[in-house]
C-alpha cells in the first residue's frame, strides 16, 4: 500500500524545537565506539519536502532492511525456509509513488544463512550479505540481477572501487586476510593475521595498505593489498610498551595507544619508523578527524594532535566524548549533557564550540559520500522528525515528519528507510 502522511506539521519546520532525551548506552567508551563504527549524526527551520515518494514494504518482526543504490533488501525469518537460513527479498525502489495500494513485488528472493546480525555491501554485479553468530562471520555473494548464489565463505568483506575484494576472518588464535576473485570467490592470495585481525589504510575509499600489528609481541607488517606482498616489517615490541592498549591506522601512521601510560606512539607506514610520541593524561581512544588526530580522554574532553609531529593543536572541555565527522573545517562531536548525550559542532582549527545541535538526534549509518541524516521523536510521539545535518554550516535542516515511523532508520543518498508502527518498513525518497 501507499504510505500517506495526513497529520498537520506543527513543531518541525520553521523554528527550533528542544528535542527529548535519547536512550543512553551503557559505558562511555562503548557508546563512542559504537557511534564511530556504525553511525556513521542545531535545528534550523525548513519547509517539508512535498515531492517525496513513499511506499510501504511488507516485513515481519525480526526482519532487517538495507538500502543500496536503487534497491531495498529485506532479510527476515520466513515460514517454510530450511533450518538455519533466512529469506532475502530484493525490491526496486520506484521513481514515483504506486498508483494503487498494492504492496511492491520483489524482484527476486533468495536464502542466506541465519545470523544474529547482518551487513551488506555491493559491487559490480553482486550483493554481499555477511552474517555474524557465535561461530564468526560468513559471507554469501548473490547475483544482483537474479539473486542466484555465486559463492559463500567465512569472513567479513571489504570491497573498494578498484575491484579489490578482501575477506577477513578472525579468531582467538589469529585469523587470515585473503584477496578474493569476486565472480568466483576463488582466493588469489592469503596471509595469516594476529588475533586482533588486519587493519586497512584507506584513502578516498581505496585500500592502500594492509597493516598487521600483533599486540603481544612479534613483528608488525605492511602489505600490498593487490598482491599480498610484504612491503615493510619491523619488530615494534608493542606488547612490551608500558600500559599498551591497542593500535589503529590513520594518516599513513600506525598508532599505538598506551591508555594506562597516557601516551600515543606514531609509526610511519613507510618503513615502520617511530615518527613521534605524545604524552597525554588518561588516553581513552584516538580517531581520525579530518586533518587532525583526535584523542578522547577517559574523564571526558578531546585533544587534537598534528599527525605530522604529534604536537597538541588544542584541547576541548571535559564535556566532549569523541568526534564523529569532519566537514568543511568543522567537527561533529558527541558530548555529555545534563539531560543526555548531545551533538555539537567544533571549529577544527581551535576546538571552539560553534554550534549546539541539542540532544536526542539519532544518526543513521552513513557512507563517506552520503548526506548526514538524523531522526528524533516528533511532538507527542507522533512519528519521527528527519533532519539533514550540515556540519560545515552548523545546523540541521528539517527535511520531513514521518508520522507512521517508529524507529530502526537507515539512509542512503536521498532515500530514508524506517520501521513503521505496523512492523512493516516505510521508504521515503526525496528529490535532489
Amino acid at each position: 500500500m501507499t504510505l500517506i502522511d495526513l497529520g498537520e506539521i506543527r513543531d518541525e519546520p520553521g523554528r527550533e524545537v528542544p528535542p527529548p532525551r535519547p536512550p543512553r548506552a551503557v559505558g562511555r567508551p562503548l557508546r563512542v565506539a559504537l557511534v564511530l563504527a556504525f553511525l556513521v549524526a542545531t535545528v534550523a527551520g525548513a519547509a517539508p519536502v512535498a515531492e517525496r515518494v513513499s511506499i510501504v514494504v511488507p516485513a515481519r518482526l525480526g526482519s532487517e532492511a538495507f538500502i543500496e543504490g536503487d534497491r531495498l533488501y529485506v532479510v527476515e525469518p520466513a515460514e517454510g525456509e530450511p533450518e538455519g537460513t533466512v529469506e532475502v527479498r530484493a525490491y526496486a525502489l520506484p521513481e514515483r509513488a504506486p498508483a494503487n495500494d498494492a504492496p511492491p513485488a520483489p524482484v527476486w528472493r533468495s536464502r542466506v544463512p541465519a545470523a544474529s546480525r547482518f551487513w551488506l555491501q555491493t559491487g559490480p554485479g553482486m550483493v554481499l550479505f555477511s552474517g555474524a553468530d557465535q561461530d564468526g562471520v560468513q559471507t554469501v555473494a548473490l547475483d544482483v540481477g537474479s539473486g542466484r548464489e555465486r559463492w559463500r565463505q567465512p569472513g567479513h568483506p571489504w570491497w573498494d572501487s578498484t575491484g579489490i575484494l578482501l575477506m577477513q576472518s578472525v579468531g582467538e588464535e589469529g585469523g587470515v586476510v585473503r584477496s578474493v576473485d569476486p565472480p568466483s570467490g576463488r582466493a588469489l592470495w592469503s596471509v595469516p593475521t594476529p588475533r586482533g585481525g588486519a587493519m586497512y589504510s584507506i584513502r578516498d575509499g581505496l585500500v592502500e595498505r594492509i597493516v598487521l600489528a600483533p599486540e603481544q609481541g612479534g613483528r608488525a607488517e605492511v602489505r600490498d593489498p593487490r598482491s599480498g606482498a610484504l612491503v615493510h616489517a619491523a619488530d615494534l615490541r608493542l606488547g612490551e610498551l608500558p600500559g599498551f592498549g591497542h593500535t589503529m591506522v590513520a594518516h599513513d601512521l600506525l598508532l599505538a595507544v598506551r591508555s594506562r601510560a597516557g601516551a600515543v606512539a606514531a609509526y610511519e607506514l613507510d618503513g615502520l619508523r617511530l615518527r613521534w610520541e605524545a604524552h597525554l593524561p588518561m588516553v581513552d581512544h584516538v580517531s581520525d578527524c579530518g586533518e587532525l588526530l583526535c584523542v578522547g580522554r577517559r574523564e571526558g574532553g578531546i585533544t587534537a594532535l598534528d599527525p605530522a609531529t604529534g604536537a597538541v593543536r588544542w584541547t576541548s572541555g571535559e564535556g566532549w566524548l569523541g568526534v564523529l565527522v569532519a566537514q568543511g573545517g568543522r567537527l561533529l562531536a558527541l558530548g555529555a549533557g545534563s539531560v543526555g548525550d548531545r551533538f555539537g559542532v567544533l571549529d577544527a582549527a581551535t576546538g571552539r564550540e560553534v554550534a549546539d545541535l541539542g540532544v536526542a538526534w539519532q544518526l543513521m549509518p552513513w557512507h563517506d559520500d552520503d548526506r548526514l541524516l538524523a531522526v528524533r521523536p516528533a511532538a507527542a510521539g507522533a512519528g519521527l522528525v528527519v533532519a539533514d545535518l550540515d556540519v560545515a554550516a552548523g545546523r540541521a535542516r528539517v527535511l520531513d515528519v514521518l508520522r507512521d515511523a517508529s524507529g530502526d532508520c537507515r539512509s542512503r543518498g536521498a532515500t530514508v528507510l524506517c520501521r513503521l508502527r505496523t512492523g512493516e518498513f516505510g521508504v521515503w525518497r526525496y528529490p535532489g
